[in-house]
């Protein structure tokens, strides 16, 4: 649900009364003073903050500041409005990418000609005193627990984890949930004078912009949802999709070193490779030469997977770079070099310093676990879809993450109906192993008179992995008109 590869964050109802659509009145707020922004290469970046309730159900209460920025369109004689954008994650900063001069490389063409590009760094996250917990997942603690022991172990880590976030940010980590910022997105709308919304979110920023919806629908000009989630597909189902398209993309990864000699294990069987790097690493951890204290256990090369096999291809132009060419480069150095440096600098959910993934993940994707033979039953049907690769997903790391997380959650799985929005796109890829085709099928049926769109090509988010279907988006954020075909090809 994330786009985490090179620095950009690639890849899940409230109670009845909070869930329920909000009052049509806009939300009172003073507009943004805007500046330039100090990290931006530009001027033309402008940055700001904006001031909302800690706790949207207290108002009145404590006040936080969020971080939003703003690229005015380049085409100001025939701009149609602003588009909101959110990256993904959960905990995708998309100010500080605007303010870091990243609009042209991620909107090219018309989008920044017609639109003013708008983000927030959503609460706890970058600029918006966001949070320093500690990793994701801990080195070194149990990942996949083998049994009941080891499963309390796994709860412990997460137990510390949430308690060692509480006692640093205290009610915040209480109030981080999509709900809130969603909120916090309507404040940021009415505060720019806009009286309707366009907006394109992907992975993650699917269920934010569709739990906007819920709580706005009236207040929605176009909506495109790329990478969606379903977040009424619990915990259980979530994984168990998810496993197995990781499987099928790892298989594809496989196939392709058989064909290209740009895998470094060409010639070789790369699957065989992983096996093998995997279980060495179980046995004895692999080193990271340079770092004395740093070694990498097969957990981390494992929870490598849902980071390192991601193609994102749009983001890999940009940074002249291929993800299976680096997994691949990591896998041959730890196989033949006895060396993980390449594998640890591709990215792992075990170590990586994310906790405002963690914390939103513990309030909207909670595990649900009911004790140590439900999570036995998880992980064996993990490994029945996927034999290779497992529960090496991100639906698995959110539940060991959360899996003890001592913030009771306040947006849990539930779906997320949408009635009185205009159209909304969908968009889904026919092999995405961190938002799986089905999910999104399942979301545009909760979403009245949405339409989806289905790119064949495999990878995360069909806008970087279809020039096709980021044409479709664009036009369709432009004149808020349905594409007339609602398929693409890669």
């Amino acid at each position: 649900m994330t786009m985490r590869r090179h620095g950009l964050p690639v890849a899940l109802t409230l109670l009845a009364a909070t869930l329920a659509p909000a009052a049509h009145a806009a939300t009172p707020a003073p507009p943004v003073a805007w500046k330039p922004c100090s990290e931006g290469p530009t001027a033309a970046v402008q940055c700001g903050s904006l001031r909302v309730p800690l706790d949207w159900k207290d108002p009145t209460g404590k006040k936080i500041d969020v971080k939003v920025a703003r690229v005015p369109a380049r085409d100001q004689a025939h701009r149609v409005g602003t588009l909101f954008f959110n990256p993904g994650g959960p905990g995708g900063q998309g100010a500080t990418m605007l303010a870091y001069g990243q609009a042209d490389l991620l909107f090219p063409g018309k989008l920044r000609d017609r639109f003013d590009v708008v983000s927030l760094d959503p609460r706890g996250t970058g600029g918006s005193q966001g949070l320093d917990c500690g990793p994701v997942l801990d080195p070194g603690q149990v990942v996949f627990p083998k049994n009941a022991d080891e499963y309390e172990d796994m709860k412990r880590s997460s137990r510390a984890r949430g308690e060692r976030c509480l006692a640093r940010h205290g009610d915040l980590v209480r109030n981080i949930d999509t709900v809130s910022v969603a909120r916090d997105m309507d404040a940021f709308r009415a505060a720019l004078g806009e009286q309707r919304l366009n907006y394109l979110g992907v992975s993650y920023g699917t269920h934010l912009g569709a739990t906007y919806a819920r709580l706005f629908p009236q207040r929605i000009r176009a909506m495109v949802l790329d990478g969606p989630i379903d977040h009424a597909s619990g915990p259980a189902r979530f994984l168990r999709e998810e496993a197995a398209e990781m499987e099928r993309e790892f298989n594809r990864f496989v196939a392709w070193c058989a064909e290209d000699t740009a895998c470094a294990l060409h010639g070789e069987d790369a699957g065989a490779v992983y096996d093998r790097v995997v279980a060495r690493a179980d046995r004895s951890p692999i080193p990271v030469p340079g770092q004395k204290d740093l070694t990498v256990n097969g957990d981390r090369i494992r929870m490598a997977l849902p980071v390192q096999l991601l193609r994102v291809r749009l983001i890999e132009d940009i940074v002249r770079t291929n993800a299976w060419v680096n997994l691949a480069q990591g896998l041959a150095a730890a196989d033949r070099h006895n060396d993980a440096s390449t594998l640890v600098q591709g990215g792992s959910y075990v170590g990586k310093q994310d906790s405002p993934y963690t914390a939103v993940s513990c309030l909207d994707f909670p595990p649900q676990f009911t004790g140590h033979a439900d999570a036995a039953d998880r992980l064996r049907q993990a490994r029945a879809v996927a034999p290779r690769t497992g529960a090496a997903a991100e639906g698995w790391v959110m539940s060991a993450s959360c899996a003890d997380w001592p913030v009771e959650a306040t947006n849990p799985w539930q779906p997320t109906p949408v009635r009185g929005a205009p159209p909304i796109l969908i968009a889904a890829n026919t092999h995405d192993p961190a938002t799986p085709l089905p999910g999104a099928r399942r979301l545009h049926h909760q979403i009245a008179d949405s339409r989806l769109l289905v790119t064949d090509v495999n990878g995360h988010v069909s806008y970087f992995n279809s020039a096709c279907a980021r044409e479709r988006e664009t036009e369709y954020l432009i004149s808020a008109e349905m594409p007339a075909r609602l398929t693409c090809g890669g």
